[in-house]
């Protein structure tokens, strides 16, 4: 009598179906999981970086009695600031290196820029970009062969612009470095984002004087007094145009080297917190819809009633007692 063989060969539909809805469950758990990670770990990294930048800066200043470098470039012959608004000529980037720069008359003055002048103490242009930034080249000139150049999308607090370290007010609360260019790098340039505005063009027998920070009025004498003295500038692409470089934030070095990430709001108002650069935000970057974080309304504060207004969180005198709301355009930095 032949004995029946009652083993099974293989799942049923329904345990397969079981099993499938299991790694269905696990992946809709883990997948998140392991997307913060990695976030995380972009995120250490470009602390990391952020912080030996910093040091770069500081060791630079120490072998300069103290003053740190240049965040643009500057003609050493006239002095003008070539990062300037309003007048001819009108704000560049600078090459980084110095030395590719598709203009030979700038390379000189390229050298100088804080990019490039930092370079011998970091020695590694790498640690001036990140993991998730955009790449931008549209428009500018690049030789053959210039594929290689580093991408930067650190910038420097342009306010400290050969600014004394020992003139900071609040160095462990000042911005030195920062991402303001928000989610944009630029291959071969640097650029800063918040700039002082000097705008005097001098010539060789009349150099245009020092563009330096002045707690009481504008950096260079004769110039008019304005409402928004400084510049913060867009980038190129606005869905770029965000303080949410690293998940819901950005990363800072103080003028002391410490580097910290502060969470930046999503939109609406920011009345009580002096680690933010902007009084407003907003998910609307020109005109394109953004997951966060424009700076719609930089915060900005005055010294006195008739001094040029600043962003306040990126001014050297700042106490970080200014006031935030109403009118920011126009308050007083130690009210």
């Amino acid at each position: 009598m032949p004995v029946r063989n009652h083993s099974k060969s293989g799942f049923t539909l329904i345990e397969l179906l079981v099993v499938i809805a299991i790694i269905a469950i696990l992946a809709a758990i883990l997948f998140p999981v392991f997307a913060q990670a990695k976030a995380a770990a972009k995120k250490s990294v470009a602390l990391s970086n952020t912080k030996q930048s910093g040091t770069g800066v500081l060791l630079y200043a120490g072998d300069n009695d103290d003053t740190f470098p240049l965040m643009h470039a500057i003609d050493s012959v006239t002095g003008t600031y070539l990062h300037t608004a309003g007048t001819s000529p009108s704000y560049r980037l600078h090459s980084v290196p110095a030395g590719w720069g598709p203009n030979a008359a700038f390379r000189d003055t390229d050298a100088v820029a804080w990019h490039n002048s930092v370079f011998p103490y970091t020695k590694n242009y790498g640690i001036f970009t990140a993991s998730g930034l955009n790449t931008y080249t549209a428009g500018f000139t690049y030789p053959a062969g210039s594929e290689g150049l580093p991408t930067t999308g650190l910038s420097a607090n342009g306010l400290l612009n050969g600014y004394p370290a020992t003139a900071v007010a609040r160095s462990s609360q000042l911005p030195l470095l920062t991402w303001a260019n928000g989610k944009e790098a630029y291959r071969g340039y640097g650029y800063t984002a918040v700039y002082l505005r000097c705008n005097i063009v001098g010539t060789p027998g009349n150099p245009a004087p020092a563009c330096v920070f002045n707690p009481g009025g504008a950096p260079q004498a004769g110039l008019p007094e304005r409402t928004r003295q400084d510049t913060y500038e867009f980038t190129f692409v606005p869905s770029n145009d965000t303080s949410w470089v690293f998940g819901d934030g950005w990363i800072v070095v103080h003028a002391d080297s410490s580097a910290k990430f502060f969470k930046q709001p999503k939109s609406g108002l920011n009345t009580s917190s002096r680690t933010m650069p902007g009084y407003e935000y907003s998910t609307i970057a020109q005109g394109a819809t953004i997951e966060g974080g424009n700076v719609s309304l930089p915060a900005r504060c005055v010294s006195g009633s008739s001094a040029p207004a600043y962003l306040s969180y990126f001014r050297p005198d700042s106490e970080f007692n200014y006031a935030l709301g109403g009118t920011a355009d126009r308050r007083a930095c130690n009210p």
